[in-house]
């Protein structure tokens, strides 16, 4: 029987995505299971790595239940996933702690000891990006300092696509692309620096062997067939971080060409042809084998689910205009009817701290303006252009580092409002393009799962073939003032307000109670 489906696996921060595409890029069927972000507090983001293989088991399950797919008919697997997840896990692969999320930012004593031993300038130019919480090894030695039963038990680090790929495998891998995370990488030779290594003091054996994103690294086994129904034996690539691998679902693989991120995580990555080094924005290693990615990355994506879910709540809108539309349609007709500024209202989208490119972990959202005339049309405009602007500063901050895209392509749930499209473009003064691939980080991780199999005879003639921008928005020149001064307000504005959200932050008790705000030694223990 002819092997010609290709399955694409999407570990998201909200859901798994997972997708079944012909070889010339027409989908078989998608399926998407959700599950939780564990906070408690508002620094820390933890997830079950069972939760991930529960929902690519389930989705596989229904892939060929509902959508008839034929496992026999496989070629390969593809998995991406979310960046910067610390997952340790035992010699067995049992996962001993919750994986730590990319939202995560609880090692600020840990960035503060690495700033003091190592250097803010090497950690730069050896893995091109800047100390922060978020990363991966400050929380490795988070869990050194606070979990130490767990750090000395932990056989490997695994992040969420490779946690994936030993579930599939048996393999404990590392791609390439996800190596940005950790800062014992080098970027420019694309594997784990030993100097690095014994600078940090960091075990090697505790970091699986890295493969560029392509290559095979594994089998589907038995006991994974009979857990998802698949067959044994099919091919499972290394894959790689869900921004890169979305590129592929733009059709993003040339020096500066750049995908708009509008999903849960926010921003934008540009390919590059070389890595680039600024400590503003996050450097890391192309899925693609000669391609590196200069990004942003925010946590302003998630605004629109965090209005409608936690504040208006699901049954907000009447059951009579829902019927079988996505609620996030009428967030976007609301937003239709305020103006452009929302009348003076700006809101600052650091719902998470934020990340590039003011990198303040103890940054909180804000509205600035709101009025008694304010409504809900306005209050939602504003969310989105809170996003927009934030995209802005991140594009400006690569334009003046050497990297200055264009034109954006954008991917991911955000892209389906015309609304939304039509205001980034506005905002950040470039068009902006939505591909026939809207799912495109799914879609990416089964291309590059094509790509290692040696599926295409030429991948971006197949790329080009397959993905087609199918609307352009033009930034409109009649907006291009307000949003300057608008602009200039939100950069003003996170400025003045700055010491507040400190302050905020320092006088909270979970803050304080938890360590995580200042090296006080006299942390809350926590039990798993």
């Amino acid at each position: 029987m002819e092997r010609d489906i290709l399955i694409g696996i999407d570990v998201g921060t909200s859901g798994c995505k997972t997708a079944a595409y012909r070889l010339d890029g027409s989908v078989l069927g998608s399926v998407t299971q959700v599950y939780d972000v564990n906070r408690r507090t508002a620094l820390e983001a933890e997830q079950e790595a069972e939760d991930w293989w529960n929902a690519v088991c389930l989705n596989i399950q229904r892939l060929i239940r509902e959508k008839g797919m034929n496992p026999e008919r496989v070629l390969a697997v593809g998995v991406v996933g979310h960046s910067w997840a610390t997952l340790p896990v035992n010699r067995q692969g049992r996962p001993l702690h919750r994986a730590l999320l990319w939202l995560d930012r609880r090692a600020l004593s840990e960035c503060e000891k690495i700033r003091e031993d190592i250097g803010e300038d090497y950690v730069l130019s050896v893995s091109g990006n800047r100390i922060d919480p978020a990363y991966c090894v400050p929380k490795m030695r988070w869990l050194q300092n606070h979990k130490p039963d767990v750090y000395q038990s932990t056989y490997k680090f695994l992040q969420s696509n490779s946690y994936i790929v030993y579930r599939l495998t048996g393999e404990f891998t590392q791609d390439v692309s996800q190596g940005y995370g950790y800062y014992v990488f080098d970027i420019e030779k694309r594997d784990w620096s030993e100097e690095a290594l014994e600078r940090f003091r960091l075990d090697p054996d505790l970091l699986p062997a890295v493969f560029e994103s392509d290559t095979i690294v594994g089998q589907v086994t038995r006991q994974a067939a009979e857990a998802t129904g698949l067959v044994p034996g099919i091919p499972v690539i290394a894959g790689g971080v869900d921004c890169a691998a979305a590129c592929l679902g733009a059709d993003i693989t040339e020096h500066l060409e750049t995908q708009e991120q509008a999903g849960q995580a926010g921003g934008m990555t540009i390919c590059t042809d070389r890595p680039y080094r600024d400590s503003r924005l996050i450097s890391g290693c192309h899925v693609l084998r000669d391609r590196w990615h200069l990004s942003g990355g925010t946590v302003s994506g998630g605004v629109l689910n965090w209005i409608y879910q936690r504040v208006l709540g699901a049954g907000f809108y009447d059951s009579s205009l829902l019927k079988d539309r996505d609620p996030f349609e009428l967030l976007s007709e609301d937003a239709a009817q305020a103006e452009p500024g929302c009348g003076g209202l700006i809101f600052l989208p650091y719902m998470a701290g934020e990340r590039t490119p003011i990198w303040d972990p103890l940054a909180k959202g804000v509205f600035v303006g709101l009025s008694y005339e304010k409504q809900r049309p306005e209050i939602i405009r504003a969310l989105m252009e809170g996003a927009a602007l934030a995209l802005r500063h991140n594009l400006e901050v690569a334009a003046s580092a050497g990297a200055q895209p264009a034109s954006l392509v954008s991917v991911g749930g955000g892209s389906k409002s015309a609304v939304w499209c039509q205001i980034k473009a506005d905002v950040a003064g470039v068009p902006l393009g939505v591909p026939n691939m809207q799912d495109g980080t799914v879609f990416g991780a089964a291309f590059l799962a094509g790509i290692g199999v040696g599926a295409f005879d030429d991948y971006k003639a197949a790329l080009k073939q397959t993905v087609k921008v199918e609307k352009w928005y033009e930034p409109r020149l009649e907006h291009k003032e307000l949003y300057d001064e608008l602009y200039e307000a939100y950069l003003m504005s996170y400025e003045s307000l700055k010491p507040v959200m400190h302050k905020l932050a320092k006088i909270t008790e979970y803050v304080k109670g938890s360590d995580i705000c200042e090296s006080s030694g006299n942390s809350r223990s926590r039990r798993y």
